[in-house]
């Protein structure tokens, strides 16, 4: 039986029916034995601690005005606002010519001064082979001797004396005195300056640092060097690590509050001054407790408010899914803590694609991850 159709490329209704039926077995076959990929994690113990979440910001360690060491008129700027420098750049030139004049000047006298002495010592030593034939008097030589050391003092004050005046010429040119940004520029080309005005206020930028201050019920159970994660309003999808640098005990006496620095790496510059950050300062107990973590992903939470955590495990030489409900206790950054008998320390844990598993599902392992405690 054939259906009427002018188009001869239509199928046949049995061609229709075998194709229809090969549809179904293959649904019927994937069903059967479904294989899903996963990824997984060992499950593994840490240390759980107290997390204590604040505010803080962001600051430079070091901020300076930046003044030039003399006097004189700017005749360049070699930055401007925005500009990043870094340790010994030239960012001004004072005008040098009377400066260079002097020291051409005392170069002058120096080399007066040396003709002069290798002259007196020709004549010292001329004194001393005369006195020697007893045609001078013995003071004859003395003299002449006193006299090259009277120059030869002449020569050591002109040589300190240029080395004075190059050092003053060297200040006519202002350079960074460390890594930063030309956050504000405050003279012009033209203008005169003095010792005591600022040029440039220069902000470092790596490192920097974050503040906090930090209630005193938890001052005492900080300590340099305990564990913080950090998260930048600016950033909120990337976590920092870092530790405690400094805390300082001396409270601002209104709010009872002390003040705590975080030392952060700012070598790509993502960070600025003034950006607000949310710290998490992981408090060690009295007791350090050891308990079994697994990261948040792990996790699947039913509509009636069960937990689940599957569990891979090898069988006929497949690897199957199994289920295990659980309770979870204190969180730890991005990982929480188990309570389950039936979870090990070493058990493959899904954290990628338990969402729709079964139990005794087979899975394909397609990554192993590791997670941070």
């Amino acid at each position: 039986m054939h259906i009427s159709c002018r188009n001869k490329n239509y199928l046949t209704v049995e061609q229709w029916l075998f194709v229809l039926a090969l549809l179904l077995f293959a649904t019927v076959s994937m069903a059967a034995d479904p294989v899903t990929p996963v990824s997984i994690v060992t499950a593994k113990t840490g240390e759980l601690r107290e997390e204590v979440p604040l505010t803080g910001s962001v600051a430079s360690i070091r901020n300076a005005q930046i003044s030039p060491k003399e006097s004189g008129y700017i005749e360049s700027l070699d930055v401007d606002e925005g500009s990043i420098v870094s340790k010994g750049d030239v960012i001004l030139q004072l005008d040098r010519q009377l400066a260079d004049l002097e020291i051409a000047r005392v170069k002058a006298q120096l080399s007066e001064a040396r003709a002069r002495q290798r002259e007196l010592v020709r004549q010292r030593d001329e004194a001393a082979e005369l006195v020697k034939k007893k045609h001078v008097a013995a003071t004859t030589f003395e003299s002449a001797a006193a006299e090259v050391e009277i120059n030869q003092a002449v020569i050591q004050r002109l040589a300190t004396e240029l080395q004075r005046q190059q050092a003053i010429a060297a200040r006519h040119t202002v350079y960074a005195p460390f890594d930063g940004v030309i956050a504000e520029k405050l003279v012009e080309v033209g203008q005169w300056v003095d010792s005591n005005n600022a040029l440039f206020n220069l902000i470092e930028l790596n490192p920097l640092r974050i503040e906090v201050a930090v209630p005193q019920f938890y001052f005492n159970r900080l300590d340099v060097n305990t564990p913080v994660t950090i998260r930048y309003d600016a950033i909120p999808d990337q976590v920092f690590n870092a530790s405690v640098t400094a805390k300082i005990p001396v409270s601002n006496q209104t709010a009872r509050t002390f003040p705590v620095f975080i030392q952060i790496e700012n070598s790509h510059q993502v960070i600025a001054p003034g950006m607000s950050a949310r710290v998490s300062f992981q408090l060690r107990g009295k007791e350090t407790v050891k308990s079994l973590l697994l990261p948040r992903d792990a996790i699947v939470q039913k509509p009636d408010g069960t937990k689940t955590v599957w569990v891979v495990a090898d069988k006929d030489g497949a690897s199957q899914a199994r289920p295990v409900q659980v309770t979870t206790g204190k969180s730890v950054r991005e990982n929480i803590e188990i309570n389950s008998k039936e979870i090990a320390i070493g058990d493959r844990i899904v954290v990628k694609g338990n969402e729709l598993l079964r139990p005794g599902q087979n899975v394909n392992v397609i990554e192993q991850l590791d997670y941070q405690l």
